[in-house]
């Protein structure tokens, strides 16, 4: 039965469909100084677009969870799918500030949509050991982020517009739409299983889901900064033209998407706790050699690749680990992508005003200062399951026959 519900699962489909939430999340970045200059603004008024696009982020994980739990997940992420890329051509065809960052909350919702689908439907098609498929649906987000900052670079060069981005995005919706809409969506079957440890998974009560939701806040406003602010940071600290700019953004995905590539086959042998411990401390250890360097050079391009690689793995590997002891609906689910989507509304924004105040190079201490931050919130996590775990009755006193 469990073979037959696996096969039925197209699991597949959705790294396929996380390629375009990928590119579609991560074109704003690069196309950040052909959107000021588009519409006639500022650093921190271009900024908006992030805040924009964060909020309708928020709205759509809300929204997606809790429609995800009621059914027709596949047939909602397909209508997302559809909409995100018409919303890349409005988008393109837009020259005022305020217009334009409706179009990011309306391209933000149906992300965050297919964000929160993406993560839950692979927690409820792989429920006995998601962790493996979890980092492959992150790789394949990786891949589309990867091919943001070339697609966007290509498509200024040749049309001075945003619009051929859409093109392959086009297609490969497509696809996923024509698949997604002829096969069955899974559910959640789950209500409490084993650890590793042996101890009984429970549902995840409201503050553990508020700390857990803290960690995903802290971590994407530290990748999703930096991510969408080194392309302008490179190209205002003089290091080369808008090409350099280009190539260190995709250094960062090339980091970005071999991390995940790597945190498939470590999920196979190493627990997500650990995971994200090995992660963190190679975390700490970039950003702190970006402060030293801070500025450019060979020594850029090298600790942005494993700034890249080190912060891959901690997405996927913190709902694995929240999986391993909480029982997750797509509500709460939800929840995390929902603070996930508010850490992208702050942290771009704040630097857009910090660009503006005390110029470019405050992206490194910034980072840095969001990297602690992260780790502290990723041991309070760590402190509030082993609480449960040590709250819950033995396992031996309920389920152990008399003898």
């Amino acid at each position: 039965m469990h073979i037959e519900e696996d096969q039925q699962s197209p699991v597949w489909i959705y790294l396929v469909g996380f390629v375009v939430l990928g590119c579609a999340l991560s074109m704003s970045g690069p196309a950040l100084s052909h959107l000021r200059d588009r519409v006639g603004t500022d650093d921190g008024g271009i900024s908006l677009v992030f805040v924009g696009s964060s909020t309708g982020y928020m709205i759509g994980s809300f929204l997606g969870g809790r429609l995800l739990d009621r059914g027709h997940g596949h047939q909602m992420w397909a209508g997302c799918m559809t909409t995100s890329v018409v919303m890349i051509v409005v988008i393109s065809q837009l020259d005022r500030l305020g217009t334009m960052v409706v179009a990011f909350i309306v391209l933000g919702i149906v992300c965050g949509v297919g964000d929160v689908s993406g993560n839950t439907l692979v927690l409820w098609a792989r429920p006995d050991a998601p962790g493996a498929a979890l980092n492959a649906l992150h790789l394949f987000f990786a891949l589309g982020a990867l091919s943001a900052p070339i697609l966007t670079n290509r498509a200024i060069a040749w049309a001075d517009s945003l619009w051929p981005v859409a093109i392959p995005l086009g297609v490969l919706t497509m696809v996923c739409v024509l698949v997604l809409l002829t096969t069955p969506a899974p559910i959640k079957t789950r209500t409490a299983h084993h650890t590793h440890e042996g101890e009984q998974g429970a549902s995840v009560r409201r503050g553990q889901l508020m700390i857990v939701g803290l960690f995903f806040f802290v971590y994407v406003a530290l990748e999703v900064g930096f991510a969408n602010w080194i392309h302008t940071y490179v190209e205002q600290i003089g290091y080369g033209d808008a090409n350099t700019a280009t190539g260190i953004t995709a250094t960062f995905w090339v980091g970005f998407s071999v991390g995940r590539m790597l945190a498939i086959w470590f999920a196979t042998r190493l627990s997500a706790g650990w995971m994200l411990v090995g992660s963190m401390a190679l975390a700490l250890t970039s950003s702190v050699v970006l402060v030293a360097v801070n500025g450019g050079g060979f020594g850029l391009w090298i600790v942005t690749f494993f700034f890249g690689l080190s912060i891959a793995p901690q997405f996927a590997s913190m709902i694995a680990y929240a999986e391993a002891h909480f029982a997750l609906s797509g509500a709460a689910t939800s929840v995390f992508i929902g603070a996930a989507g508010l850490g992208g509304l702050v942290m771009p924004y704040l630097l857009g005003q910090l660009f503006d105040a005390r110029g470019a190079r405050v992206l490194p201490p910034v980072t840095l200062t969001a990297c602690v931050v992260t780790i502290g919130a990723g041991l309070w996590v760590r402190h509030i399951v082993q609480v449960s775990d040590r709250q819950r009755p033995p396992v031996t006193s309920m389920n152990a026959p008399v003898t």
